[in-house]
């Protein structure tokens, strides 16, 4: 019996259809219709040329919902690394992991199967695709050191409240041509990284 050529496996033919497509992947896998604002992140973040993308808003429009898209398609569109991180433990935690595996489970049960989620990471099975946890801290910036892919996506949750140090050690990590970052928040202070 031979096996399956690469080219009839479903989850890389899924890859292939979703991978330029973060707004077709949030309509059709998660189930969900993007507002307008949301629409034009989603493409922004998929264009190849565009390398850094940051949206200020205000409380409750749904960003950190926004993001968990956005990583979910990522993580399961190409081979990449994420890592997201907060200014806080509980907004990384409660907010932003939580909205993660909310979306997941909207997905298909054999799409949701491929994912292995814990606490502090998220594997895709049988693909070099991870997602990493892990909060800000102006004393620890080295938490986000050693993160290295040729796709490696920084996503960066209530970016006004992240110390500048936190966007100098993403900046050197996102030394490949791959390599994206996003950053949401509210437009709180007037004079850091996230505000220029």
């Amino acid at each position: 019996m031979n096996a399956p050529s690469p080219q009839d496996n479903p989850f890389l033919k899924l890859m292939r259809r979703y991978r330029d497509d973060p707004v077709r992947f949030a309509q059709e896998v998660i189930g969900i219709e993007p507002d307008e604002w949301q629409v034009e992140l989603l493409d922004a973040i998929a264009a190849p040329a565009v390398r850094r993308v940051s949206v200020r808003s205000g409380h409750g429009v749904g960003k950190s919902a926004l993001l968990s898209w956005v990583i979910l398609w990522y993580l399961i569109t190409r081979p990449c690394r994420i890592v997201c991180t907060a200014n806080s433990a509980n907004q990384l935690n409660q907010v932003l992991w939580s909205e993660i595996q909310k979306w997941a489970r909207k997905m298909p049960k054999g799409l949701q199967s491929q994912l292995e989620i814990t606490s502090d990471k998220i594997t895709v099975k049988g693909v070099d695709s991870s997602c990493h946890a892990r909060v800000s801290r102006k004393e620890n910036p080295e938490a986000l050191q050693g993160f290295h892919h040729e796709r490696l996506l920084f996503v960066i949750d209530e970016c006004s409240g992240v110390d500048d140090i936190v966007f100098e050690v993403a900046q050197g990590a996102l030394s490949t041509a791959g390599s994206k970052i996003l950053m949401v928040g509210n437009p709180t202070r007037n004079s850091d990284y996230f505000y220029d």
